[in-house]
This record gives structure tokens, C-alpha cells and sequence, in this order.
């Protein structure tokens, strides 16, 4: 048999309203009050029925993560991520709900709709605005992860995509190179024009042209960046210098330059984006850009949460800055 606040009640003989208040720490019952309460409770065994009280409070107490199916090429960023969600949400006494392979519509407003969390972290790298609207117009608080939104009605956390590519581009031409690469990626929306438009920009304010036939477009797929460096080195002009649009895609593009028996960075410089593991892990370390996913993980969920608190429906936008790391592929 459970033990239910009535029996907490009658054994001290105090209202069923001051044991429910006690347990839940209002102010308004003095600490000797709450104390007895809290011992008793233990004492009898008491669990508390956490679905009825958070429906009497218009809480899940969990936050939902949107995942698509494209992440899985990036499991070391999604985990760094996750770990960084998941530690502020405990330390505010939150859970995290896991939704992956969410694509349709359908799925997207039965999460909306069914109230299963109070909030949502969005972390799609192909986010559509069509998307980020649809979520937008059910009226659950959310936080755009990873990516800018242009709408001053969203909220989000992102890297200097811009600056970042910027900067690494820059490093490649004050060791010379002219002949710089880049892999385009359509799909990552907003990530991709500005880490494209960082990288233009740097070409154009040293006066070298930009060569569309350096430009290769790539998709979120095993072996992307093997095919665009096969692509380049095909030329009859080949690039001496290749700037991915991010880590996994710049190993996939040493190994087949290792493989064409090119001599990294002699033959060609490679670099990054993301500040992964695996830019480590080569046999010439990949010099990249890297993004603080941790810290702006925290301050996603803190957004987040701080939103549900106070039921603001205030967006906020947040830009972290990124470092470039300079490693033995340039």
C-alpha cells in the first residue's frame, strides 16, 4: 500500500495543505515544519505521484531534443553536444527526451502538440525555416542549436561561421596558396553561406579570384570528402590548398590525397571546421576551427529553461566565438 500525503497528515496531525506545502518547499511553512515533514515522509516511505504533480503544475519537467538522421555522420559533435544539454538540464532537475529521425510534419506537431516536454533544443544541421516556423507557430518554447536563424523571432546559439572561416582561409594564403578549395554543403542552411561567405571574402580582400571550379558542392554522406578531393585532383589546375566545410569531410579528403601519394601539406594544405577528434587522429594532424560545443550547449538549455520559468516569449541570439587551431596540414 502507498503512502499517500493524507497518511503524512493524519500521523502528524497537520493539514493535508501544509504537508503538501512542506513538501513541495513553499515559504510559508516554517523550516521546523518542513523538516518534520520531509523526516516523516522518508520515515513512511512516502513516494511522491510525480505525473499528478506535474500536471497540477503545467510541467513534464523534460526537454525534448529534434535530431534528424543526418547527425549520425557527426556522433563526436552530437555527443559533445548531448553532454553539455544534458548537465544543465540535471543541475535545474530537467530530463532530456531524445527524438531522432524526426522529418515530417506530422511528427514534428504531434511532438508539439502531445505536451510531452516543455520545450524543445532543435539540433538538425539541415534545419529549414519552413521547419523552425512550423515549430514557431505551436507556441512551445524552443532554442535553435548549432546554427543562425535569420528571424528576430527565434532564438538560437551558434559559432562565428563567418569570422571562423574567415580566419582559416586567411592562414591559407599568408602561407601562399592562391589555389584554395572549398567544399560547399547546401544543406546546412545558414552554416553553409556563412562559412562560404568567410571563405569569399578572404579571396576577395587579398585580390585572387574566386575559381568556381574550386568550389565542390558535397553531400551529408560516408565518403563525401574522399569524392570532392577526387573531384579536385582531377583538375588540369589542381588547388594547392582545400578549406572543408567541416573536420569529417577534411579527412575524408587527406585520405585520398595520402592515397594519390601527395605529401600533406607540400602537395596540398588541408583544413577544417569543427575542432573534432578525428582532425587529431590522421596521420597529419588537420588544422581547424574550433567551436566551444559544450559551452554552447549550456547556454542553449539555459535559455531554454529560463524561457519555460518565466513563460518569456522573448527570443534571444547568441554568437560564440570560434579559434583556429594550426596543425601540421598546413
Amino acid at each position: 500500500m502507498s503512502i499517500t500525503i493524507e497518511d503524512i497528515s493524519k500521523q502528524l496531525q497537520i493539514s493535508v495543505s501544509t504537508v503538501s506545502k512542506a513538501l513541495n518547499g513553499y515559504k510559508d511553512v516554517s523550516p521546523k515544519t518542513r523538516d518534520l515533514v520531509v523526516t516523516t515522509a522518508k520515515e513512511l516511505g512516502y513516494q511522491p505521484n510525480m505525473a499528478a504533480r506535474n500536471l497540477r503544475r503545467g510541467r513534464t519537467d523534460k526537454i525534448g531534443l529534434l535530431i534528424n538522421n543526418s547527425i549520425q555522420y557527426v556522433s563526436e559533435y552530437l555527443g559533445e553536444v548531448i553532454s553539455g544539454l544534458a548537465l544543465t538540464a540535471e543541475e535545474q532537475g530537467s530530463n532530456i527526451l531524445l527524438y531522432t529521425a524526426v522529418t515530417e510534419k506530422s511528427d514534428i506537431l504531434a511532438i508539439c502538440r502531445n505536451r510531452e516536454v516543455d520545450g524543445l533544443i532543435v539540433i538538425w544541421s539541415d534545419v529549414t525555416d519552413g521547419t523552425i516556423d512550423l515549430i514557431h507557430s505551436e507556441g512551445i518554447p524552443f532554442v535553435v542549436y548549432g546554427r543562425r536563424v535569420e528571424s528576430d523571432e527565434i532564438s538560437y546559439v551558434a559559432p562565428d561561421n563567418y569570422n571562423g572561416a574567415l580566419v582559416v582561409t586567411q592562414h591559407l594564403i599568408e602561407l601562399g596558396h592562391e589555389k584554395i578549395a572549398f567544399t560547399t554543403r547546401p544543406e546546412l542552411g545558414t552554416t553553409n553561406e556563412d562559412r562560404f561567405a568567410g571563405y569569399t571574402d578572404a579571396l576577395i580582400d587579398a585580390g585572387i579570384p574566386i575559381r568556381p571550379e574550386y568550389i565542390i558542392e558535397t553531400k551529408i554522406e560516408s565518403g563525401s570528402g574522399y569524392k570532392a578531393m577526387q573531384e579536385l585532383l582531377r583538375l588540369p589546375d589542381r588547388p594547392t590548398a582545400l578549406f572543408a566545410i567541416h573536420d569529417l569531410l577534411a579527412v575524408g579528403a587527406m585520405r585520398c590525397a595520402q592515397e594519390q601519394g601527395l605529401n600533406i601539406p607540400v602537395d596540398i594544405a588541408i583544413a577544417g571546421f569543427d575542432g573534432l577528434l578525428p582532425s587529431m587522429t590522421t596521420k597529419s594532424e588537420i588544422t581547424t576551427v574550433k567551436q566551444p560545443l559544450q559551452d554552447m550547449a549550456q547556454k542553449s538549455m539555459e535559455m531554454l529553461l529560463s524561457r519555460i520559468d518565466q513563460g518569456s516569449t522573448e527570443a534571444k541570439q547568441i554568437t560564440y566565438p570560434t579559434e583556429l587551431i594550426i596543425r601540421a596540414s598546413t
